[in-house]
């Protein structure tokens, strides 16, 4: 989070501030609603088409015209975190997810048996209604909350003076100027966003060392998503869900 300055009241008297959040992904829109159920006003920007991040959802058409949905990101989700549990049952309450009462496996590639098979009931797993990306969409519609899809934040600059962030996209159009930036995609001050556009990062951390410091303890684990449509039904999968255990030995 890169905010110099939020203001805040008490709880009977909240000073709205705002505030720009970057990336709809989970985390950017669970900070997003957090954020506007405290009073303050919250503008997202999205570089995809619409919410979701790794909880984006896909729809495809066939040939024949059918349409295809895929979740391509995470097919599902769990926790053990007491808060994320709160969370999790107000989105039980609002239709936004439900808890998915399935027998899990993992298939081993070597061996070609599934593994570690998850006996139902024993770790609840949760999926989005009707699609995963349905829990980010609905919370970046929260009241208090303006979303802008297809927008990529080109700069970054601080304002001494106005003791205000200003933001532009990546064309140098200017998008507001803003009391705090939540940065939930890392790809705003990593060398990615320069291999994907060709453009420096919105932001300049040797600007702030400090920050650079923090930035580098943040992991980042690429994944790679392969969607598949059959069709008839796999008859010899007998999981609705598994994962694929591949071993790799070092040569």
């Amino acid at each position: 989070m890169i905010c110099p300055k939020i203001i805040a009241g008490d709880s009977m008297n909240p000073i709205a501030t705002k505030v720009a959040v970057i990336g709809a992904g989970i985390s950017g829109a669970v900070c997003a609603s957090n954020l506007a159920k405290n009073g303050i006003s919250v503008t997202v920007f999205e570089s995809a088409r619409g919410p979701g991040g790794r909880m984006s959802r896909r729809r495809e058409i066939t040939e024949d015209g059918r349409e295809l949905y895929f979740d391509h990101g995470a097919p599902c989700f769990s926790t053990t975190n007491t808060e994320v549990e709160d969370m999790i049952k107000v989105w039980e309450a609002r239709g936004l997810i439900a808890e998915w009462k399935q027998n899990f496996g993992s298939f081993d590639y070597i061996t070609k048996q599934f593994v570690n098979i998850e006996k139902e009931g024993l770790n609840k797993k949760y999926v989005g209604i009707p699609g995963m990306n349905s829990i980010c969409r609905a919370l970046c519609s929260d009241p208090g909350i303006e979303s802008k899809y297809g927008v990529t934040v080109g700069s970054l600059e601080w304002s001494e003076n106005k003791d205000l962030w200003s933001l532009k996209d990546k064309d140098g159009h200017d998008l507001g100027q803003f009391n705090g930036v939540v940065a939930s995609d890392k790809s705003t001050f990593s060398q990615r966003f320069t291999q994907v556009s060709g453009k420096p990062p919105p932001l300049d951390l040797s600007l702030t060392p400090g920050l650079a410091d923090i930035v580098k303890e943040v992991p980042v684990r690429p994944c790679f998503a392969l969607m598949l449509a059959f069709e008839n039904p796999l008859s010899s999968v007998r999981y609705p869900f598994i994962s694929l255990c591949f071993i790799s030995f070092p040569t």
